[in-house]
């Protein structure tokens, strides 16, 4: 690698300090001498950090509809201007949104272009019932669109599993795809010991906390009440719902059960957070979007040394389908959930012997130390 080709990642709507992007991708990709440059909404107009440079596009705001389409606008405006100006040999993009800025860079800088498809963007639009149907097919039309000009023309696609991978191959035929899993970052994880018998929880799931995770859980909650069984959950991450989540708590009559933090938890403290808990739990409903999306949570529980329940959809059963660290369920049904934690719990030596199990593939094989490998791999062919 020639030291210090500049390399520029963009997003419009991630958070500065989004996993995946800074404290994966640009981290490394600073640490093996590239000179890493993000381009993000950022409260200041730039700083420094982990050598990576990062630049706003705009203050980070939630807003109404119609503002947050101009603001996002004016990012994508902001963020062209400074691409150019940067001057970059590489240009990272991890918005389907900033599709057409890639298309005007590749044809007007003669810069390698790549997109990072985070997750299945057209079946993510066909899920969010609350968009009336015929923008929902509009959007899905115009994102599909997108992908297939970028899968066609930029140097390479970048995946963050498997599934969507064999998407952008089969259905956009793309030149070049590399999958770069979201494994876990063996120093925050392994230097944590697995969860403690005296855990304050029984139950933990950490990031986004969508409504329908969490109608799920309560009907979890009611299914082992009913089996004379409280149990005590952990809920942490951005919940866009809150309000209503503690309102039906109250309703349901589970408000003892659960601890719900929407508050942010800085990076370094994740780890530390959810090793609260003695058993993993991802929810997972049967949706289009996670018939190609691995869920991260999963290999930072298993990196933990605990034990995880989960629902049985395809992305997870390469992983864990064998039950051996982690015991998978038809998805949405509240009895099997039941029955899998109460196995669990009921026996501490299993759960012991699962979380031991999900460590020790973690620390050979499902970690981001040797997914970043492949990214760097791209970059030096590429560059």
């Amino acid at each position: 690698m020639i030291a210090r080709h500049r390399v520029v990642h963009i997003s419009t709507v991630h958070p500065p300090f989004d996993q995946r992007i800074f404290y994966r991708e640009c981290a490394s990709l600073a640490s093996a001498g590239y000179e890493t440059h993000l381009l993000v909404p950022l409260p200041v107009t730039e700083l420094e950090r982990k050598a990576v440079h990062l630049h706003s596009v705009g203050a980070p705001a939630e807003q109404r509809l119609e503002l947050a389409l101009k603001r996002r606008w004016q990012r994508i405006r902001r963020a062209a201007a400074l691409a150019r100006q940067l001057r970059a040999d590489l240009y990272h993009l991890h918005d389907p949104e900033l599709i057409p800025l890639g298309l005007w860079l590749k044809a007007t800088t003669g810069a390698r272009v790549v997109f990072d498809c985070h997750e299945n963007n057209t079946a993510y639009i066909r899920q969010k019932h609350h968009v009336n149907p015929l923008l929902r097919k509009g959007l899905e039309l115009g994102i599909a669109t997108l992908e297939r000009l970028a899968a066609r023309t930029f140097d390479a696609i970048i995946t963050a599993d498997r599934g969507v991978a064999d998407l952008y191959l089969r259905q956009f035929r793309a030149r070049r795809v590399v999958t770069v899993h979201n494994f876990p970052q063996l120093d925050l994880f392994l230097q944590q010991p697995p969860p403690a018998e005296d855990a304050p929880f029984d139950l933990v799931y950490h990031g986004t906390i969508p409504r329908y995770h969490l109608e799920v859980t309560f009907a979890v909650a009611e299914a082992l009440r009913r089996r004379s069984r409280c149990v005590r959950w952990l809920f942490f991450g951005r919940c866009p719902e809150i309000g209503w989540a503690r309102e039906e708590l109250a309703r349901r009559g589970l408000q003892d059960d659960f601890v719900i933090d929407p508050d942010p938890v800085p990076h370094d403290q994740v780890a530390p957070r959810v090793r609260q808990g003695r058993i993993g739990f991802i929810p997972l409903p049967d949706l289009p979007k996670f018939q190609h999306n691995i869920p991260t949570k999963l290999f930072e529980f298993m990196a933990l040394g605990m034990p995880v329940v989960l629902s049985d959809l395809p992305p997870s059963r390469p992983f864990v389908g064998d039950g051996r660290c982690a015991i998978m369920v038809p998805p949405d049904d509240s009895e099997a959930y039941a029955n899998a934690i109460l196995r669990l719990l009921d026996d501490p030596t299993l759960r012991q012997a699962m979380g031991a199990e999900g460590r020790r593939r973690v620390i050979h094989e499902y970690n981001w130390q040797r997914e970043a490998q492949y990214l760097l791999a791209l970059y030096a062919e590429l560059l």
